[in-house]
C-alpha cells in the first residue's frame, strides 16, 4: 500500500502497484470469507453494494461538505482499532461482536461519503490511484463489518 501511495503519480508503475495491492487484498478477503457460510457472504455483498450505491448517489447530490468529518472519523477509526485490539484479549459474546460490527459499518459508511466527495471535489486527475484505493478500502471494510454483523446474528 505504501508503494502504491509513494508512486501514485508515476504511470504505469502506479497501475502495477494498484494491481498487486488489489490481488493481495482479494486473496486476504477470500481467506476471510472462506470461514463464513456462503449465504452470509452473499447477503453481506448485496447489502454492501446497496449501501455503497445509496451513499455514493447521496454524496454526489448533496450540498453538504462531508470532508469536514475527516478528523472525527480518523479519531473514531483509532478508537475502533484500539477497542478491537483490546477485545482480542478478553472474552466477549455476540453482543460485543454485533456492536463492533455496527460501529465499524457506520464509520466506513461515513468514510464512503467523505471519500466520494474527495473524488468529486478535491482530488487532482493524477491522484486517481489514491482515490481508487481509498474507496476500495472503504468498501472492503464496510463489507467486513456487515459480514461480522450478519455472522453475529446468525450465531444467536
Amino acid at each position: 500500500m505504501f508503494a502504491t501511495y509513494w508512486k501514485r503519480k508515476s504511470y504505469p508503475t502506479n497501475l502495477l502497484f494498484l494491481t498487486g495491492f488489489t490481488a493481495l487484498e482479494a486473496y486476504s478477503i477470500s481467506v476471510i470469507t472462506s470461514f463464513y457460510e456462503s449465504r452470509i457472504v452473499v447477503e453481506a455483498l448485496i447489502i454492501t453494494l446497496g449501501i455503497f450505491v445509496a451513499l455514493t448517489v447521496f454524496a454526489c447530490q448533496t450540498k453538504y461538505d462531508f470532508t469536514s468529518w475527516i478528523p472525527y472519523l480518523f479519531t473514531a477509526l483509532w478508537v475502533l482499532i484500539i477497542f478491537g485490539f483490546m477485545a482480542a484479549f478478553f472474552p466477549h459474546g455476540g453482543k460485543i461482536e454485533l456492536a463492533y460490527g455496527v460501529v465499524a459499518a457506520l464509520i466506513f459508511s461515513a468514510y464512503i461519503l467523505v471519500d466520494t466527495q474527495l473524488v468529486i471535489r478535491h482530488y487532482h486527475v493524477e491522484e486517481e490511484i489514491a482515490a481508487a484505493i481509498n474507496l476500495y478500502l472503504d468498501i472492503l471494510n464496510l463489507f467486513l463489518a456487515i459480514l461480522r454483523i450478519l455472522n453475529s446474528q446468525n450465531n444467536n
